[in-house]
C-alpha cells in the first residue's frame, strides 16, 4: 500500500523538478535578451505585423498570431529586466482589430483549437511565465494550465532582429473572405480577455513612463467593407481613449487607402506598404530624439 502511494508521488515530484529546471533555463536565456534590448532607444512588440515595421536594427519581441495576453507578459518581463541605465525611450506595439476578434478570444479561452496556435504561441510564453501569471484569476484557468504544460516544449525567446521587406503583392481582384462572426457579432465587446490584457499593457506603459506607440497597419478594403462597423468603431474608440494618456500615441492607419501593390494579403504589407507606415512612424520617433 505504501508503495502504491509513494510511487506516484515520486513521479510527480520528478516531473515538478524537471518543469522547474526547464523553466529556469528558459528564463535565464530570455533575461539576457530582455536586458540587452534595454540598450536600444526603441523596442517593438507584437505579432507578425512587427516584421513589416521598417526598423532594421531594433529588437522585436514578436511571433505570428501572438495574442495580447502573452504580449503583455513579454512586455512586463521586459520592464522588469530594465535598470536605471536603460536607454529605452519608446515602445512600439503592433495592433489591429483581429487581436480582439472571435478567433483570438476563442484561443484565449484555453480550449483546444483546430489550428496549431497553442503549440506555436503558448510554448513561447514559457520564458516569461511567472507564478503571478499562473494564479492570476483574470486569465482563464485553462489558458494558464496550458501555459504551464507547454513549458516542456522548451521553446526559446521570441526575439527577432533585422528587417527584410517582401515585394510579392496581391492582385487588383483580390478579395478576403471574412467569417460571419466578424461580420455580424459585437466581437470587440465580447473580447473580455483581450480587452483586459490591453488595459494591462496601457497601465504598464504608464508605470514605466514609456512613449508607447499603438501602431496599426493599413488593412485591405475587402476587410474593411465586411467587418462589423459597430464592433470596429468600438475597437477604434478604445484605442483612441488609450491615446488620451499623455505618453500613448495611436497611429490609426487601418483605413488608410493603399493600392494592391502595398499588400501581401489583407493585413500584411509589401515594401511599399511598409514605407507608408514608416512615413507615419518615423516622425514620431524623431520627435523623441530617436533616429530610425
Amino acid at each position: 500500500m505504501r508503495a502504491l502511494i509513494l510511487r506516484p508521488l515520486s513521479i510527480l515530484a520528478l516531473l515538478l523538478l524537471a518543469w522547474c529546471a526547464a523553466h529556469v533555463s528558459l528564463q535565464r536565456t530570455a533575461q539576457v535578451e530582455l536586458q540587452g534590448a534595454h540598450g536600444h532607444p526603441v523596442v517593438v512588440f507584437g505579432d507578425s505585423h512587427a516584421g513589416d515595421v521598417r526598423l532594421p536594427d531594433v529588437p522585436r519581441f514578436a511571433s505570428p498570431a501572438q495574442d495580447l495576453v502573452s504580449t503583455w507578459m513579454w512586455m512586463d518581463a521586459f520592464a522588469r529586466a530594465g535598470s536605471a541605465d536603460s536607454k529605452v525611450k519608446a515602445v512600439v506595439l503592433t495592433i489591429w482589430p483581429s487581436k480582439f476578434g472571435p478567433v483570438a478570444e476563442r484561443r484565449l479561452s484555453g480550449r483546444l483549437q483546430k489550428d496549431s496556435w497553442g503549440q506555436s504561441v503558448l510554448g513561447r510564453v514559457a520564458p516569461v511565465l511567472g507564478m503571478r501569471h499562473v494564479f492570476d484569476g483574470a486569465v482563464p484557468w485553462r489558458l494558464r494550465w496550458r501555459m504551464v504544460l507547454n513549458v516542456f516544449q522548451f521553446r526559446q525567446s521570441i526575439l527577432a532582429k533585422g528587417w527584410v521587406c517582401q515585394d510579392q503583392s496581391i492582385g487588383p481582384d483580390y478579395a478576403f473572405r471574412m467569417g460571419i462572426m466578424v461580420k455580424e457579432s459585437p466581437w470587440f465587446q465580447e473580447a473580455t480577455v483581450s480587452r483586459w490584457a490591453f488595459d494591462q499593457i496601457v497601465q504598464l506603459a504608464e508605470r514605466e513612463q514609456w512613449e508607447l506607440v499603438l501602431l496599426e497597419h493599413p488593412l485591405h478594403e475587402s476587410f474593411l467593407s465586411q467587418v462589423n462597423p459597430d464592433a470596429m468603431a468600438a475597437y477604434q474608440a478604445a484605442l483612441t481613449a488609450a491615446a488620451d494618456h499623455p505618453r500613448i500615441t495611436y497611429v490609426d492607419m487601418a483605413e488608410v487607402a493603399l493600392p494592391p501593390s502595398a499588400f501581401r494579403d489583407y493585413h500584411h504589407l509589401t515594401c511599399s506598404g511598409s514605407a507608408a507606415v514608416s512615413a507615419r512612424l518615423d516622425p514620431l520617433l524623431q520627435g523623441w530624439g530617436i533616429v530610425p
